[in-house]
């Protein structure tokens, strides 16, 4: 299977790379350590396995590696992403599953960048700061985490939009 899922799961991670480079001051971005990253991200994507979508099968796991690999390499907008994926969920679950996927790589992402650079030790959870911002998330706005703080993460339950 790793086959399968490798090139999706780490131009997934590139691209959150890519935006978490973009989110660093200008000055510290050329410390950005790309090598280390590289090898940061190829380790990752080895063992992130779409473990937390519950209760499917092999094949559906396929299916959504497929969906979200072709998506990220497309460029489009999210709710394409959900269209693709509501045959094998349903509507209402593929968009939570689109949603919620793509957070937790682009995080991981974000954090690799951030981390090779040698001076970020954290980062700060931001909500869209709306009237559809959760308890859960909305209680975190603003909070700082140290980057090894794995757990602190988005996303922090499905449908994150952190």
């Amino acid at each position: 299977m790793w086959e399968d899922m490798a090139e999706i799961v780490i131009l997934a991670l590139l691209a959150g790379v890519e935006s978490g480079v973009a989110l660093l001051p200008a000055n510290a971005r050329v410390l950005v350590d790309f090598d280390l990253v590289n090898t940061d991200v190829l380790e990752y994507a080895k063992t992130y396995r779409y473990e937390l979508i519950h209760g499917i099968t092999e094949t559906t796991r396929k299916q959504t590696q497929k969906a979200v690999g072709d998506w990220i390499q497309s460029g489009q907008p999210l709710s394409v992403l959900e269209q693709t994926l509501a045959p094998i969920y349903g509507e209402v679950r593929a968009g939570m599953i689109a949603s919620t996927e793509v957070t937790r790589v682009y995080a991981e992402g974000n954090s690799e960048a951030w981390d090779s650079t040698g001076v970020v030790g954290s980062w700060r959870w931001m909500t869209s700061q709306d009237d559809l911002v959760c308890a859960i998330c909305g209680g975190l706005d603003g909070e700082t985490f140290g980057l090894d703080d794995i757990d602190a993460r988005p996303p922090a339950h499905p449908s994150c939009r952190c």
